[in-house]
């Protein structure tokens, strides 16, 4: 292990390298690493051609180095991601085919550090399969210029798999909160355990180059020898940072112990939740929740879940985990995302992956952007956006129970008074549509899986059967012509049992969930 200074990473980052970069946001992203490395390039004009891992978003909204500034200085080539959030000048260069780029399963970007080398031949799973991340489809390429096929199909003794082949890293660019003098890494200041071990040990295993960012350099027989994250043996420097700035805990704050689990708070992370139709979806969904439910908490709507369950007392009855490794506690969503406090344990990313790929998800709570008449759903591309899968297919179909939610039509105006709905103004965009035109979840393929499948509105709830796409249930005050068929591009089967959703939801004070868990 040898410490270096800021010039000394125009030496270690070369032209055409693999970036190996294990962060969430702002969390674990070696700020000042790639901060160092963009003033190389203004300097010299190198690196350049690069191409970057990372299986989740490094946006930062500013604050930090993010994909943009790499990509308007024209020094990436190529891309390989699960999610992109919020960098619209990376979004316009994939879609004006500048650079390559794949959006691929988070778990498998996550996982397959360690499942590829000269002894493992990458990653043979059937997370994908018949998704837009299969080969018959689109392989998980983006665009055009993306050619080269890193997703290939098998047939292994009559069973269907994917095999994933993902280029060698050559530079880990790390982070963790101490080092000791043997080089070892610490994260006890971090709000998110990375795959960076496994990353670290992928570089190694073909010569590659192992740089972690730290607060300092610590040497104290205080230390705890199973504390170590990466072992000094797998890193080659060691950068100190020279600006805590540049070592922030979260976007929202540069270091909360509550957030790291160093400590435990009785404050609530959010608000409680504002009572409007948002909400009663939040309610109709958690009452498919079952005793003892390990729960994958999505983003988007199902990012709140967690603060309903506070509100009605069953946080203790069930396990909300989210796929970044928290398992237990309060999950900040919103303004509040990554905010996580008072969890039960945690566990590294690619560790969580390999819990949820077991069985250890009973149920999960997706978002969608477009479902069609088949049930088929799409969450990558829709408008003007292209956000990526993120963990959505690999959760998807690893559970058994799948619970969808979201609002029937897009920007809707809807106002509930005693105990029913009401629409005041039709939305402009309906989410219900013929075909969508990208799979992320394939409804035939689930049906093969025997999954059992529900997707709850603010108007209406349904349930994927063998014969398709059933709706269940329709909000008390609604017409189901008016208000419901007619708002989406197809008609669904009916059940001929149709229900009226619990009207209780639709109570401001509600505190009726405890009474639906069983």
């Amino acid at each position: 292990m040898e410490q270096i200074e800021r010039q000394d990473l125009q030496h270690i980052v070369k032209d055409g390298d693999v970036i190996g970069v294990a962060a969430l946001t702002v969390s674990n992203l070696p700020a000042e690493l790639l901060r160092n490395v963009l003033e190389a390039y203004d300097k010299t004009g190198s690196p350049k051609g690069l191409t970057f891992i990372n299986a989740n978003d490094i946006s930062s909204m500013g604050i930090e180095p993010e994909l943009d500034d790499f990509v308007e200085r024209g020094m990436i080539s190529r891309i390989i991601m699960s999610i992109m959030t919020a960098s619209p000048k990376t979004a316009d260069a994939i879609k004006n085919n500048e650079i390559e780029a794949y959006f691929l399963p988070q778990g498998v970007i996550a996982t397959h550090y360690r499942q590829t080398n000269s002894i493992l031949p990458g990653v043979i799973t059937k997370i994908g399969l018949n998704t837009t991340i299969d080969p018959r489809y689109k392989g998980g390429r983006t665009n055009d210029k993306t050619t080269e096929q890193l997703v290939t199909f098998l047939n292994i003794e009559s069973e269907d798999y994917l095999h994933y082949q993902l280029p060698p890293v050559d530079v880990a660019l790390l982070r963790g909160t101490y080092a000791d003098a043997q080089g070892n890494i610490y994260v006890s200041q971090e709000a998110y355990l990375s795959e960076g071990y496994s990353i670290a040990l992928n570089a190694k295993s073909t010569h590659g180059t192992v740089v972690v960012q730290v607060k300092e350099i610590i040497d104290t027989p205080d230390l705890n020898p199973d504390d170590v994250f990466i072992p000094g043996s797998l890193v080659d420097y060691i950068y100190v940072a020279g600006d805590s700035k540049h070592h922030r805990q979260l976007i929202q704050t540069h270091y909360d112990p509550v957030f790291s689990g160093e400590a435990t708070t009785n404050e609530r992370i959010d608000p409680p939740l504002p009572f409007n139709t948002r909400k009663t979806i939040l309610r109709r969904a958690a009452q498919f929740l079952n005793e003892g439910d390990t729960i994958s908490i999505g983003f988007g709507i199902n990012n709140e879940l967690s603060n309903l369950l506070y509100e009605e007392n069953v946080e203790h009855q069930v396990q909300p985990v989210q796929d970044i490794g928290i398992f237990g506690g309060f999950i900040g969503s919103g303004k509040h995302f990554g905010m996580n406090a008072n969890f039960d344990f945690r566990l590294r990313h690619d560790q969580t992956w390999d819990f949820i790929y077991n069985g250890g998800i009973s149920v999960a709570y997706l978002s969608f952007a477009e479902i069609d008449q088949y049930g088929n759903v799409n969450v990558s591309y829709f408008g003007n956006r292209m956000n990526g899968c993120g963990g959505f297919i690999d959760i998807s179909q690893s559970v058994q129970r799948i619970i969808f939610s979201g609002s029937l039509v897009a920007r809707s105006q809807l106002t509930i008074k005693d105990e029913q709905l009401e629409v005041i103004e039709e939305g402009t965009t309906q989410k219900f549509i013929p075909e969508v035109s990208n799979i992320d979840f394939n409804a035939s393929y689930a049906k093969t899986l025997n999954q059992e499948v529900y997707i709850v509105t603010d108007r209406a709830v349904f349930e994927l059967r063998n014969e398709g796409l059933t709706l269940i249930e329709i909000a008390p005050g609604l017409n189901l012509e008016k208000d419901v068929i007619q708002q989406m591009g197809f008609k669904p089967l009916i059940a001929k049992d149709l229900k009226t959703i619990d009207h209780t939801i639709y109570q401001e004070q509600w505190g009726l969930l405890a009474q639906s868990i069983h």
